[in-house]
């Protein structure tokens, strides 16, 4: 973070001070454990805590100046705000206002953290690039990365995620992007938002912050995206349908174990890719990063490039290869639709192997819980996968849609789940050449599973 005057940030946000504020701010930090000398900090407040017991703690620290939202007794000047997270927020806005960085933002039901490291892998090729670390994509995470920022960087790419309406017009409002990905527009959170129509219109408050003459780059593959009102933005199309307008598409793909071979298509100019990741929806999520790219002067070629030797981060799909079995991690969360992916990702890993799934529950979907649930064991079926290990509340739906082939169980009953992992394990049944796909909502915890199976074989 570049130094900044505290005197210039009581300017830009709603706050009363009373103390002298001709003070060199040298970082924002709301962790006094990584609190240090020449920092601002901000008192945040959580279900589970509160930053104004811990405001002494930052200052014996070395923090200069904090920001409350109630009276606190210390040494060094208080910024008294009605919201501290609100304060966060607009701190980072005023500060990226000070900085000549040009910033991408993606957002998306599924895909998000691919497509924004593939973007930044590309944009690497010729640019000194940020990128959001790990899952600092919210109301928090995002103004944290944005202060990270400095002169030294050419372009930010900030992951914007969200769980209900109007989450994505605050990010936006502070990230002020002017380049816009969404991926697509599945089930995820559906439970909170009540329908597809619904989640597609939390995506679109990305462009509440676009600045004017921005570009969104959208998959014309997805009904959603296609048929959006665009609010007047130049639009990218990406896509495997050149009837739809598509400026950029894939053809001739093929995936395999060792990823997915492609050919993209610019302007007539065709450029053979791969991969190391299967499917078609990663290659989906390159091509909004190719063009990323494009937009940003980076040839298709050298795009291409940038992501051969790609890895996905962990548990987001990367395969690990236990005694000949490859085994898919891919528990970071789990939807209807990155569900769906998952299992065609099975089903055309390895054709000549037997293919198994452990699946945990699809969280956050409300009412639809039952019918998704119904409707993944019917894929399931209809893949004619060789054995199913389901655990999740809605496990009597599940069932009902896959009869055969499958141990379910309610997600009260790990014990059991886990037991029946090791029997798999421990039976002989899996050998070389046979794929796992391991999938579930972060909050089943389907490490676990995993660690039982790969202990076990």
């Amino acid at each position: 973070m570049n130094t900044l005057r505290l005197s210039d940030i009581v300017k830009h946000i709603d706050c009363s001070c009373d103390a002298a504020t001709d003070i060199d701010i040298l970082d924002v930090n709301t962790d006094t454990r990584t609190t240090k000398a020449g920092d601002l900090f901000i008192a945040l407040v959580g279900e589970k805590f509160d930053g104004h017991d811990y405001v002494n703690t930052a200052v014996e620290s070395g923090a200069v100046a904090v920001v409350c939202s109630k009276p606190v007794d210390t040494t060094v000047p208080v910024i008294l705000v009605p919201d501290t997270e609100k304060a966060l927020q607009q701190i980072a806005a005023y500060y990226l206002s000070t900085l000549d960085i040009k910033v991408v933002a993606v957002t998306g039901s599924n895909g998000k953290t691919t497509t924004r490291n593939m973007i930044t892998r590309v944009l690497r090729t010729k640019y000194s690039v940020y990128s959001t670390k790990k899952n600092f994509n919210n109301e928090i995470g995002l103004p944290k990365s944005v202060l990270e920022l400095d002169n030294s960087y050419d372009i930010a790419v900030l992951e914007m995620g969200m769980n209900h309406l109007g989450e994505i017009s605050t990010l936006t409002h502070i990230a002020k992007p002017d380049l816009a990905v969404i991926t697509n527009i599945g089930k995820a959170h559906i439970g909170n938002l009540g329908s597809q129509e619904n989640i597609c219109k939390a995506k679109f408050e990305i462009l509440e912050g676009l600045k004017d003459g921005g570009t969104i780059v959208l998959n014309a593959d997805d009904p959603y995206l296609f048929g959006a009102d665009k609010k007047g933005f130049r639009t990218a199309y990406i896509g495997f349908d050149k009837t739809k307008g598509a400026v950029l598409t894939a053809e001739n793909i093929a995936s395999s174990g060792e990823g997915t071979k492609f050919t993209v298509d610019y302007n007539g100019e065709k450029t053979d890719g791969f991969i190391p990741l299967p499917g078609r929806y990663n290659v989906a999520n390159l091509l909004e990063a190719v063009y990323c790219g494009i937009h940003f002067g980076v040839e298709v070629k050298a795009a291409l490039d940038s992501v051969r030797d790609y890895a996905p981060e962990a548990n987001r799909a990367d395969v690990a290869v236990v005694k000949g079995v490859s085994i898919i991690r891919d528990y970071y969360n789990s939807s209807p639709d990155s569900a769906r992916v998952g299992l065609e990702t099975l089903k055309t890993y390895n054709e000549s192997g037997k293919k198994f799934a452990l699946l945990g529950e699809m969280l956050e979907l409300g009412d639809y819980s039952a019918e998704e649930h119904r409707k993944l064991g019917e894929l399931c079926a209809s893949h004619r996968l060789d054995g199913v290990f389901f655990i999740g509340k809605d496990y009597l739906s599940f069932a009902e849609g896959m009869p055969e082939k499958a141990i379910t169980c309610d997600a009260k009953e790990r014990d059991y789940f886990l037991e029946k992992v090791k029997e798999f394990a421990k039976s002989g049944i899996l050998t070389a050449g046979d794929v796992v796909l391991v999938k579930g909502s972060r909050g089943m915890k389907m490490e676990e599973a995993y660690d039982v199976l790969v202990n076990n074989l």
